[in-house]
């Protein structure tokens, strides 16, 4: 039985996103950064010299895609892999010198991006929003 609305909040949760897609890509796009691999860059510049195994688990990403997204990041020169000292059979990952001035700018671009996004809450809707997304993404996380 369907409850009442859902297909509205479909339609509005995919609005949300598409907007947020779309603002954020605006402001990103001149560095040459995608909006997948922002995360990655923002996790590295908090701490350098991660795997991709802690990387997946920090942004909640599937081990193929944070491996698509690293590859395609090391190819644009925007990430290096170094050999793990105590696990030779992993990597460490770390920002390029050709990134890492526009790290805090992208940060800064993103949180423009939120800002406008949230601009109409509350400090309690936005503590709630969160609250909400955070459920409804355990919900979907815990379907079994």
């Amino acid at each position: 039985m369907e409850r009442k609305g859902n297909k509205n909040l479909c339609y509005k949760m995919h609005r949300l996103t598409r907007l947020l897609q779309v603002q954020l890509n605006d402001q990103i796009k001149p560095y040459g950064v995608t909006q997948g691999q922002l995360p990655v860059l923002c996790c590295l510049w908090e701490n350098e010299g991660q795997t991709q195994a802690e990387l997946c688990e920090k942004i909640q990403v599937e081990q193929p895609t944070m491996a698509n997204t690293l590859r395609r990041m090391e190819r644009d020169g925007l990430v290096r892999r170094a050999p793990c000292e105590q696990d030779k059979r992993q990597s460490r990952i770390f920002l390029t010198e050709l990134i890492r001035p526009d790290v805090l700018v992208l940060e800064t671009k993103r949180d423009t991006v939120i800002d406008r996004m949230t601009r109409l809450m509350t400090a309690e809707e936005l503590e709630i929003f969160h609250r909400l997304l955070d459920k409804a993404a355990m919900a979907l996380e815990n379907q079994e």
